[in-house]
């Protein structure tokens, strides 16, 4: 037997044991003894479905043709979608959008602009940053929180910057989360 079976071994029989004398079985008494999960503040790919699913339905009650994006909070592209009819490139303004929330720390499309406006040369070198992704500083972007968390951005192109700005907003709240922290 190699020793370091036999040390693997007899830890988990002495777990066992352990948990024995404390009336639980030993797989109760290994999992009593195994740490915590790490918690994870990133959308699953589950949620990003759902929260996808929400903004083409707020698209679609208006009777928009859209283009979402939903990017992690490290700006890799978790999914996307560009509905029928949605303008050619609006699936890549979207993501740029998203991406640009995410790189200053989960700010709306609104104070980006203005931060734009007031600083252009900010933005000059983090354009090739974006994993082949543009960075857009404009509105129709939203940070997804949820209890404090930064769980990513959600991206919108295809209609009028203030109606993207809707729509999002709508999506990301029937989905639970919100805009701000």
């Amino acid at each position: 037997m190699n020793a370091r079976f036999s040390v693997r071994l007899t830890a988990y029989a002495a777990v066992a044991v352990a948990g024995c004398i404390a009336g639980v079985s030993g797989a109760a008494a290994q999992e009593a003894a195994s740490p915590a999960p790490i918690a994870s503040y990133v959308l699953s790919y589950a949620q990003t479905q759902k929260l996808l699913s929400i903004a083409v339905a707020a698209a679609n009650a208006r009777h928009l043709s859209m283009s979402f994006a939903v990017v992690d909070p490290g700006g890799h592209l978790l999914a996307a979608v560009r509905m029928d009819g949605a303008p050619f490139a609006t699936v890549d303004f979207a993501r740029g959008k998203a991406f640009a929330s995410v790189a200053l720390g989960g700010q709306s499309g609104v104070t980006l602009e203005q931060r734009y406006r007031d600083d252009p040369s900010e933005y000059s070198n983090v354009s090739s940053a974006g994993y082949y992704a543009p960075f857009l500083p404009g509105r129709g972007v939203f940070p997804v929180f949820q209890n404090g968390h930064l769980l990513g951005a959600v991206g919108a192109g295809g209609a009028p910057s203030a109606i993207d700005d809707a729509v999002l907003k709508e999506a990301i709240e029937a989905f639970g989360a919100q805009v701000t922290r």
